[in-house]
C-alpha cells in the first residue's frame, strides 16, 4: 500500500479544502473524526485522514491507496501520489487520466487488456521482425519474403469468423481463448524446418493476435469514460508497442547464435503463468453487460462501414510494407547487421512512446479529425523519404515518422468501436481486420515483386504512399468528430451506460451475471 503523508499549517482556508471530499481523481466519503473513505475511484483500498498537532500549530493530511490496475500500477504511482499530494481538487482532465472518476473495475480492465496486448503486440511483429534471419537460413529471396508475410495474412480470415463470437458471449471470454490459442501457435514456429512451416504456423498465430488486438482496443475504448477514450486506446497502444519493442531486444542474438531467431518464438511460453493470474483480474465490459441484458439492435450502418474499412485498408497498402519490410532494407540495402538494426528499432522507438499518450490526450482535448490526420499525413511522407536516406537524415526522418504514425493510432484507432452499436462491434472488427489484411498483402506482394523489379525497396515502398495521403482527406472531409461525446450518441439504439447500469448488475471477473428477463432496447434510428 502506497503512503503520502503531507504536512501543512493550520489555516482555515486550508483546513476547509483538505475537510472537503475528494471528487476529481477519487471519490471520498466521510468516515467520522477527520477520515474519509472512497465511494469510487481507481483502488481497491483507499483511505485519507487528517491529524491536527496544537502543539506545532500544524495539520498533516495522510492518504493511504493501493491502485487497482494489474502490474502498470509500477508505471503510474508516481502520478498519481503527485496527483493526490496536488491541494489543488478540482475535477479535470489530465493528459493520462480522464476527468471523469474511474471505478477499480474499470481500472483493472484496462490494466488487463494493457498487458494482453503487451504480449499480443510481441507476437504479432515477430514474424516481420525475424523474417530477414530466418529467410537467411532457409535461403528465401526478397519475394519470397514478402510472398510468406503476405501470406501470413490469411489467418484473419480465422479471427474474422471468430470476433463475431465476442458479440454473444463476451468480451472476456473470447480474448482468453484467442490469447492462449496464440501462444500456442507462436511458440510452435520455434520449431519451423523451413519458411513454409512457419509461415503455416504464423499464419494462425497472426490471426489470433490480429483479432486480439482488436479486441483490447474494443474493451478499451467500451469502457473508458468519454473525455479520455483516445487517451485509453493511446494506453493499450503503447502496452502493445512495449510488446512489440521486446522483440527488438531479442534479435542481436540472432548473429550469435546460428538460428538464433527461434529463441524470439520459444519466449511466448512465458506468458502463460501471467496469462492464468490475468483471467482472474479481468472483467467484462460494462457496456456488453447491458447490452447483453437488455434486447438492444445489432444493426451496422454499411455507409460508415465502407468508410473506416476503405480507410483502412488505403492505410495498409503503405504502411504494412513499409513496417513489416523496414528490417530487410536496414540489411540489404544499407548494411546493418542483426545489433545494429536492434538499436536503430530503439532508439527511433523511444520517442513514439512519448507521442502515443501525447497524440491520446490532444486527441481527446481537440478532436480526433485534426490530430489523426495532421500526424498520419506527417508520419507517412516522413516514413517514405526514409526509405531513399541514409546516415544522420534516416535517423531523424525514421523517427519524425515513427513518433508522428503513434501519435495518430489514439486518434484513428478507435472509430471502427466508436461509430457502431455494442452487439455488431465484434463482427465489424473482425470485418475491418480482413479488409486491413486484404489491403496489407497486396501491399506487401507488389512491394516484393517491384523491388525484385527495380532492385530498390525503398522505391518499391514509396509508391505505396498514396493509399495512407487518401486516408488523410477522408478523415478531413468525411469522418465526424467523436472526442467527448458518448458512444450512445453515434449509436441511438444502444441503452445509455448510466441507464443500464441501474437496471444491470456487472459480473464479476469469472462470475455469471443472475438470469432475469431482458429488457427491450430502444429501436436504432436510420
Amino acid at each position: 500500500m502506497a503512503r503520502i503523508e503531507r504536512r501543512y499549517p493550520v489555516e482555515p482556508a486550508l483546513l476547509e479544502t483538505l475537510r472537503t471530499a475528494r471528487g476529481d481523481i477519487v471519490l471520498e466519503e466521510p468516515a467520522g473524526d477527520d477520515r474519509w473513505t472512497m465511494v469510487k475511484g481507481p483502488f481497491s483500498e483507499y483511505t485519507r485522514r487528517l491529524t491536527i498537532s496544537e502543539r506545532d500549530g500544524t495539520v498533516t493530511e495522510t492518504t493511504e491507496f493501493t491502485l487497482a490496475i494489474p502490474l502498470w500500477w509500477v508505471y503510474l504511482i508516481v502520478l498519481f501520489r503527485r496527483a493526490l499530494a496536488d491541494l489543488d481538487r478540482r475535477p479535470r482532465k489530465r493528459f493520462w487520466w480522464p476527468r471523469e472518476v474511474v471505478d477499480a473495475e474499470t481500472s483493472r480492465l484496462m490494466g488487463a487488456v494493457g498487458t494482453i496486448g503487451a504480449m499480443a503486440g510481441y507476437m504479432g511483429v515477430l514474424i516481420g521482425q525475424t523474417i530477414t534471419f530466418a529467410a537467411e537460413d532457409f535461403g528465401v529471396s526478397d519475394s519470397g519474403q514478402a510472398n510468406t508475410l503476405a501470406a501470413t495474412r490469411i489467418g484473419v480470415l480465422l479471427s474474422m469468423v471468430l470476433l463475431g463470437r465476442a458479440d454473444r458471449i463476451g468480451r472476456r471470454p473470447l480474448t482468453l481463448g484467442f490469447a492462449i490459442a496464440a501462444v500456442v501457435f507462436t511458440s510452435l514456429g520455434a520449431l519451423a524446418p523451413n519458411m513454409a512451416a512457419l509461415g503455416a504456423t504464423q499464419t494462425l498465430s497472426r490471426g489470433l493476435t490480429t483479432g486480439l488486438l482488436t479486441l483490447v482496443t474494443l474493451a478499451a475504448t467500451e469502457e473508458a469514460p468519454a473525455s479520455a477514450r483516445a487517451i485509453a486506446v493511446g494506453f493499450a497502444t503503447l502496452a502493445t508497442g512495449f510488446g512489440a519493442a521486446l522483440v527488438v531486444w531479442i534479435i542481436p542474438v540472432a548473429d550469435v547464435i546460428d538460428g538464433g531467431w527461434r529463441i524470439a518464438y520459444a519466449v511466448p511460453v512465458l506468458f502463460a503463468p501471467l496469462l492464468l493470474w490475468l483471467s482472474r483480474q479481468l472483467p467484462e465490459t460494462r457496456r456488453y453487460t447491458v447490452a447483453s441484458r437488455h434486447e438492444t439492435a445489432g444493426d451496422i450502418n454499411w455507409r460508415r462501414f465502407a468508410l473506416i474499412a476503405f480507410a483502412a485498408f488505403a492505410g495498409a497498402v503503405y504502411l504494412s510494407p513499409a513496417s513489416q519490410l523496414r528490417n530487410e532494407f536496414l540489411r540489404d540495402d544499407l548494411g546493418f547487421a542483426a545489433i545494429d538494426v536492434s538499436m536503430f528499432q530503439i532508439l527511433v522507438s523511444i520517442p513514439a512512446t512519448m507521442a502515443v499518450p501525447l497524440g491520446g490526450y490532444l486527441a481527446d482535448r481537440f478532436g480526433r479529425k485534426v490530430v489523426g490526420a495532421t500526424a498520419l499525413g506527417f508520419g507517412v511522407v516522413a516514413s517514405a523519404l526514409s526509405y531513399q536516406s541514409s546516415g544522420p537524415q534516416l535517423w531523424i526522418l525514421s523517427t519524425i515518422a515513427m513518433s508522428s504514425s503513434a501519435a495518430a493510432v489514439p486518434a484513428l484507432r478507435g472509430y471502427q468501436t466508436e461509430l457502431f452499436p455494442t452487439r455488431a462491434r465484434g463482427r465489424v472488427g473482425g470485418m475491418i481486420d480482413a479488409i486491413t489484411v486484404t489491403g496489407s498483402a497486396i501491399g506487401l506482394v507488389v512491394v516484393g515483386q517491384l523491388a525484385v523489379r527495380w532492385d530498390d525497396l525503398g522505391s518499391a515502398i514509396g509508391v505505396m504512399v498514396f493509399g495512407p495521403l487518401l486516408v488523410v482527406l477522408l478523415v478531413l472531409t468525411l469522418f465526424p468528430e467523436t472526442a467527448d461525446q458518448e458512444l450512445e450518441i453515434f449509436n441511438p439504439g444502444d441503452i445509455p451506460l448510466a441507464e443500464g447500469l441501474a437496471t444491470s448488475p456487472v459480473a464479476a471477473p469469472g462470475e455469471d451475471l443472475p438470469a432475469t428477463e431482458p429488457i427491450r432496447g430502444r429501436p436504432t434510428s436510420s
